[in-house]
C-alpha cells in the first residue's frame, strides 16, 4: 500500500498512474489498484479503481453546508472517516497486490489533520506493508530556500507518519537539466554542501533563517534519499519501484 503525497501540483496523481502501468507492464500478472483520496479533484490523468468521490463530493458538501472551498475540503476530508469500511471492502473485493493511494492536492489535508494517519492506520489492516511517497518539486527546490522548505515539510510528514516507510522523490526532473538535477541530489545527501549553498546565494534574513535550519539537518542527517523521477520521459520509476520492492519484501530498516 503506497500512499503518494506532496504539494499542490507537484505530480501526485500523474506518478499514481505512472506507477500503476509500469508494474502492471513490468509483470502483467501483478494486480494493481488506484484509490483516489481527493474529494475535490475535478480531472484526473488515469482512472481510479477505487474513489473517494463515490462517497464524497466536494461540491455537495459545500453546498450542504455553505462552505467555500477551503473549508469545504477540511470538512469533505475529515468525513471520509465514515467510509472507511467501505474503502476497505473494495478493496477486499480487488484482493491486489499493491494499492496506489492519491492524496488531495492540498498537503495539509491528508499530511497534518488527525484524518491522514487516521486512514493510513485503518486501511493498513491485517499485514498490509505500507510507504509514503512525498514528491519535492522540482520547480521550487532550485533555491537553497526552496529546497530546505520543501525538506521541512517531508521531515513534518515522516514525523507525522512516523510508522510507515518513507521515500522522497525529485519529481518532474524533465523539466530541469542535468546539472540541476545533480545539485539537488547533493544537497539531499550532503547538508555541508546544502549550507554552503544557503550561504554563497541567499540574503538577509531568508539566509539566516536557511542557514540555522541547514545546520538542525546537518545534525539530523538526511532520512532517506531523494530519487529523481520523471513520468513524462519514464525516469526513475525502476529505482522507485526496486526501493518500494525492499521496503514490501523484507522486515529492514525503514529509511533507504
Amino acid at each position: 500500500m503506497n500512499y503518494i503525497l506532496g504539494t499542490a501540483g507537484s505530480g501526485k496523481s500523474t506518478l499514481t498512474g505512472e506507477l500503476k502501468n509500469y508494474i502492471i507492464n513490468r509483470n502483467p500478472e501483478t494486480s494493481v489498484i488506484t484509490l483516489n483520496l481527493d474529494p475535490g479533484v475535478k480531472s484526473i490523468p488515469y482512472v481510479p479503481d477505487i474513489d473517494i468521490r463515490d462517497f464524497i463530493i466536494l461540491d455537495e458538501v459545500m453546498e450542504k453546508y455553505s462552505l467555500g472551498p477551503n473549508g469545504g475540503m477540511i470538512l469533505a476530508s475529515d468525513l471520509m472517516v465514515n467510509y472507511l469500511d467501505d474503502l476497505k471492502d473494495e478493496i477486499d473485493e480487488y484482493n491486489p497486490d499493491w494499492v496506489i493511494i492519491d492524496t488531495a492536492g492540498q498537503l495539509e489535508l491528508f499530511a497534518f489533520r488527525e484524518t491522514g494517519p487516521l486512514i493510513a492506520s485503518a486501511l493498513g489492516f491485517s499485514d498490509t506493508q505500507r510507504a509514503v511517497n512525498f514528491l519535492f518539486d522540482s520547480n521550487f527546490v532550485l533555491r537553497p530556500n526552496g529546497f530546505i522548505s520543501t525538506l521541512l515539510l517531508a521531515a513534518s510528514v515522516q514525523f507525522r507518519f512516523r510508522n510507515i516507510s518513507q521515500l522522497n522523490i525529485l519529481s518532474k526532473v524533465d523539466l530541469i537539466d542535468e546539472d540541476q538535477i545533480e545539485m539537488v541530489i547533493n544537497w539531499s545527501q550532503d547538508f555541508h554542501a546544502l549550507a554552503e549553498s544557503t550561504n554563497d546565494r541567499e540574503k538577509g534574513l531568508i539566509r539566516e533563517l536557511s542557514m540555522l535550519i541547514s545546520e538542525v539537518f546537518v545534525q539530523m542527517g538526511s532520512t532517506s534519499e531523494l530519487i529523481p523521477i520523471s513520468t513524462r520521459e519514464e525516469k526513475g520509476l525502476d529505482i522507485l519501484f526496486g526501493h518500494l520492492q525492499r521496503i514490501f519484501d523484507s522486515d529492514e530498516s525503514k529509511f533507504y
